[in-house]
């Protein structure tokens, strides 16, 4: 008898080793599922906080209505449990806060219990050095780097590239009212966003149109690829994902083409510093010359230009569309607006950064926009420690969510919530409102940190299309407006309208 048979005689029959591995694999199976759908469920009772009955093995809740529909998940739980409940996000137990009080003291008043933002996985590069991903004191030197760059006197110097972005936006729209062609104005905003996070954010000044088209079609890849099973894919496994997109996707290409210019940039514009050459006073420059003992390396730099991009990309895409959107089926707003705008700024060569603070009918308009359409329809917290807030026993390790769409269409907090009303928005009505129920850029000291940026976008941009041109409805137009979720709030099936010369 061979050494290897006293030793494994099992293994002598190919039944019996068929059978081993079966075993094996039906182990696994029944380990997995005890870990990430049996345990989870029962953390999710053991919170006590109203909850559905039902859940789906690893994606909990998050396909109760629909992959793309989580904006209407938010309104039926909301309608269901309340304004506050729990659900299975993949195998993690959240608890959704829509009530103010208790939002109150998650965002603010006892913000060191969940300062850190929820991780479902490790982030590859660049993206593990973002502000999303940093946690607790390196979370909070970057921010404190970075929040320099976005005050008025650097916005001040962004503006010439955002007045740029905006008269190349206003000609696409002339052209299409001059040859009567049908524009999908979310699509157009959504190349107007790109160029300027490109130009502003990550330093680039292109040096060809050719070079422009390669580096937005390499940008937009992570929103056009990075969805369904991409996503799936990184909370599974981010190693398997950067093995295996390149040959189903384009993103892993898309990031490290863009690592790869931006990379050249930083050293081009450290080389200038060093020789007395001026640079853009871009983004991306006040990026490398923010902090004083404590700078930020050029990987913080890279991750901080594609939290931008990520973070900035579609969702000043989809305020700037849906707000020109509101206008067109609501004329009497756009006219509104339009009165503002010639009596303050009738000249489009007068246009600054004080003029666009003085021009509170549009910041209503902007504001309201937000409120029924806020592209990020939900973030996440961390919970540190074991607390109880209002009541709720809100346990360590799990996941705290923001449902905005739904505190903002609550209709306790906001009556006749289907309708676009700027004036929602005065003084007066602001200050009889619960300022937690309305937080499209977050709240408390991890807010969005590029809400300032991105407000003079789309305030400059508007200012200069209704300048030039007036929007209404046509056959084309979808009423109501059909929305999706993915990597944010978006139109599902583009936004459709008539365009009108002004002058």
């Amino acid at each position: 008898m061979a050494w290897y048979e006293t030793i494994l005689p099992s293994w002598r029959s190919p039944s019996t080793l068929t059978q081993s591995i079966l075993i094996s694999i039906l182990g696994l199976v029944a380990y997995f599922s005890y870990k990430i759908y049996f345990i989870p469920k029962r953390s999710l009772k053991r919170l006590g906080i109203k909850h559905p009955s039902r859940s789906t093995p690893f994606f909990g809740n998050l396909l109760d209505y629909g992959a793309t529909s989580a904006h209407i998940a938010q309104m039926e739980w909301q309608k269901q449990f309340g304004n506050v409940y729990a659900t299975l996000f993949f195998h993690v137990p959240t608890i959704w806060v829509g009530d103010p009080e208790v939002l109150k003291s998650v965002l603010v008043k006892d913000f060191s219990n969940f300062a850190n933002r929820k991780q479902l996985s490790k982030s590859p590069r660049p993206f593990n050095t973002t502000l999303l991903e940093l946690r607790d004191m390196n979370w909070k030197r970057v921010r404190n780097i970075l929040v320099p760059a976005f005050s008025a006197s650097k916005l001040k110097a962004v503006i010439p590239i955002i007045q740029q972005g905006s008269d190349e936006f206003v000609e696409k729209l002339l052209l299409s009212e001059e040859s009567n062609q049908k524009l999908d104005i979310w699509h157009t905003s959504g190349q107007f966003s790109m160029k300027i996070i490109l130009a502003a954010g990550f330093g680039i000044e292109f040096e060809s149109h050719e070079q422009e088209e390669r580096l937005i079609a390499a940008a937009g890849a992570l929103f056009r690829d990075f969805t369904g099973p991409s996503q799936l894919l990184v909370v599974l496994s981010p190693t398997l994902f950067d093995r295996l997109e390149p040959l189903i996707g384009n993103v892993v290409n898309s990031i490290k083409y863009i690592t790869r210019i931006t990379e050249n940039v930083i050293q081009q514009r450290r080389q200038n510093l060093q020789n007395g050459i001026k640079c853009r006073k871009d983004i991306m420059q006040q990026m490398i010359e923010a902090g004083e003992d404590d700078k930020l390396n050029d990987e913080e730099i890279i991750g901080q230009a594609f939290l931008f991009l990520i973070a900035g990309y579609e969702t000043t895409q989809n305020t700037l569309a849906f707000a020109c959107y509101s206008l067109a089926t609501n004329p009497d707003v756009q006219q509104k607006l339009i009165d503002e705008i010639d009596s303050k700024c009738p000249d489009p060569n007068d246009l600054n950064y004080d003029v666009i603070g003085e021009l509170p009918y549009l910041e209503m308009v902007v504001e309201e926009t937000l409120r029924m359409y806020p592209p990020t329809y939900f973030v996440n917290r961390d919970v540190k420690s074991n607390i109880t807030v209002k009541g709720f026993h809100i346990p360590k390790d799990t996941m705290i969510g923001l449902p905005i769409y739904s505190i903002h269409h609550n209709s306790e907090f906001w009556p006749n919530h289907e309708q676009f009303i700027p004036e929602r928005f005065t003084p007066e009505e602001k200050a009889k409102r619960n300022p937690y129920s309305y937080i499209p850029f977050g709240g408390g000291p991890r807010n969005c940190i590029g809400m300032r940026l991105a407000l003079l976008e789309i305030k400059l941009a508007l200012v200069k299309i209704i300048q030039n041109v007036e929007f209404y409805a046509t056959k084309e137009t979808e009423i109501p407006l059909q929305l999706k979720t993915g990597v944010s709030l978006c139109p599902a099936n583009g936004i459709y309208l008539g365009i009108r010369r002004r002058h």
